[in-house]
């Protein structure tokens, strides 16, 4: 990729470097001087190659801020099922500040987020989290945010919720069912529960939302209209807070 990238940067110097010598000159080059250009450029790059490097970085950044934009203009978009009443979240209520998290049971990083999202909230008490199921890890993964998402008609998401990602071992519905009883849930109104088109509905929608904002992977935070997959340090964590709270958001 990178030998084509700069095969890419040459051949466009030498390109736009040709006509603009003959612009210099007042008439079209000859072929023999088209190729002194050509070559001209070929020697600049190999005797300075940190053209090429800063050619690179250039295009990264680039990339990333249009990248960046387009993330910020699909979350504006979706605004309204980005943060619904019926969400679950953990924090309080009447947290002023909203973050939202996509993630999958079966992420480890994800999991290992846990402890720093319950510190950071911990520290901020006014900040939420809006958990987002998004089970992108397979059919148990699936299975797993049903039976999470229809704990919520019992009252008891954020505790099974932390619950299942607390467990250690890969999740399925045996599993996630075991999880639920140690917490005396009723397991047999859950699994019922976790058939009902409320909960199917819920989590049609997720997909459908992070499809729509290009999230494909877990964990991803939003802050406002900033984009953070993967997961972040509390530092991070902290720092995205303090800019939304700048923000007004």
């Amino acid at each position: 990729m990178l030998r084509s990238f700069l095969r890419t940067v040459l051949i466009g110097l030498a390109i736009a470097c040709a006509p603009a010598a003959a612009h210099a000159t007042g008439s079209a080059l000859s072929e023999s001087q088209a190729q002194a250009v050509r070559d001209l450029v070929r020697q600049t790059l190999i005797d300075n190659p940190e053209i090429l490097v800063e050619a690179l970085d250039a295009l990264k950044e680039r990339r990333a801020a249009e990248q960046a934009e387009a993330h910020r203009a699909a979350i504006r978009a979706h605004a309204a099922d980005l943060i619904r009443a019926d969400d679950p979240f953990l924090g309080k209520a009447s947290a002023k500040i909203t973050v939202v998290e996509f993630f999958d049971y079966n992420c480890g990083y994800c999991r290992a987020a846990l402890e720093d999202i319950r510190g950071v909230l911990a520290a901020n008490p006014d900040t939420r989290v809006v958990l987002k199921d998004l089970p992108v890890l397979g059919d148990d993964s699936a299975a797993v945010s049903r039976l999470a998402l229809a704990a919520r008609a019992q009252g008891r998401y954020a505790d099974f919720h932390v619950a299942l990602l607390s467990f250690k071992g890969r999740l399925n519905q045996e599993s996630a069912l075991s999880v639920a009883a140690g917490l005396k849930l009723d397991v047999a109104r859950l699994k019922k529960d976790a058939a009902s088109k409320t909960v199917e509905d819920a989590l049609a929608r997720n997909l459908t939302l992070a499809e729509n904002m290009g999230i494909s992977g877990t964990p991803s935070f939003l802050f406002g209209d900033a984009l953070f997959p993967g997961r972040i340090d509390p530092d991070t964590f902290a720092k995205a807070l303090a800019a939304m709270r700048g923000a007004g958001k």
